[in-house]
This record gives structure tokens, sequence and C-alpha cells, in this order.
């Protein structure tokens, strides 16, 4: 039996999304520069982002070479379909300002499980909040979900432990 899709075969999957401040696009391995200097510049915020799910990534001895084995998989994902990896940056392309996450989700009433980070020096900025309610915006106007969910943010870590799994 052949997993249901994640998103329909028609759907087009946006590939450039300009707003004010910055892009997202695609992350890339041609991205591991700007992505690792942005990941190891923020590496305690995403230890608490990604706490359920690994809280020690990204460990203090990451390499170049093991981001770019994670870019591969994201970059897969999305030539797949199967997940939705984008890179943030800066218009000019010169920098990255963090990432978005959009994946299947297996636990209570939720089709797609997001994440997201922000460089830490643009938090104060209120770069984090802008992006969080775009995505809530852009997800329900744009995407085919129904039910994506924000673990970590809109829905404690607490929780999404608590949420069973299921067999979509």
């Amino acid at each position: 039996m052949m997993a249901p899709l994640f998103v329909p075969e028609d759907f087009v999957v946006p590939t450039r999304v300009e707003r004010e401040g910055y892009v997202l696009r695609p992350l890339t391995t041609q991205d591991v520069d700007k992505d690792y200097e942005a990941v190891m510049s923020s590496r305690e915020s995403l230890r608490h982002v990604f706490a359920e799910y690994d809280a020690e990534w990204p460990a203090d001895d990451m390499t170049l070479e093991d981001n770019y084995r994670d870019l591969a998989m994201h970059q897969h994902d999305f030539e797949t379909r199967s997940g939705f990896t984008y890179t943030m940056e800066v218009p000019d392309g010169s920098r990255c300002l963090g990432c978005v996450y959009i994946y299947p989700c297996h636990r209570g009433p939720y089709d797609a499980r997001v994440h997201y980070w922000v460089r830490d020096r643009e938090k104060a900025q209120g770069l984090e909040e802008a992006l969080g309610a775009f995505l809530h915006q852009w997800l329900a106007d744009v995407w085919p979900f129904r039910r994506p969910v924000f673990p970590g943010r809109d829905l404690s870590w607490q929780a999404w432990e608590v949420l069973e799994e299921t067999s979509r």
C-alpha cells in the first residue's frame, strides 16, 4: 500500500516568497556555508526550538560536512514533496536569517507540523514574531493543509508529547 501524498500532485509548491526584509526559498546544499554560520550562531536558541526532537542539535562540534548532510536530506525531501524546508535570507541572498520546516504530522488531528527559527540577533527586531504571523496566514491561504500545528509554539511540548500517533 502506498503512503498518502503529503500534498496533492497538482499543488504548486511555492519556491520563492518575497516579504519585507526577507525571502523564503527552498533550502539546498548550495546554502551550506550561510546556513552553517546561521545555525552555529544561534545554537542555544535552536536547542530550545527543537528540544523535543533533539535537545543536542546543533552540537557544539557540528561540522560543515554534518550540516551538508542535513541540507541534502531537506533538499531531497523538497524534491520528492515529502517535506518542505525553506531558507530565510536577506533579499540579496547574502545571509541566512533562519529556516522554516513543513513536514507531515502523524499525531492528533494535525496534518502538517511546522517549525521555524530566526537568528538570535534578528529576534530583537521582532523578525521571529513577524515570521510566525506570516506563516500562519500563508499556510491558511496557500497550502492545502486543514490543521497545521506549530509544536513548541502554539502547542506546548507537553501537549505535543501526549498526542496519540495516527496512521495517516
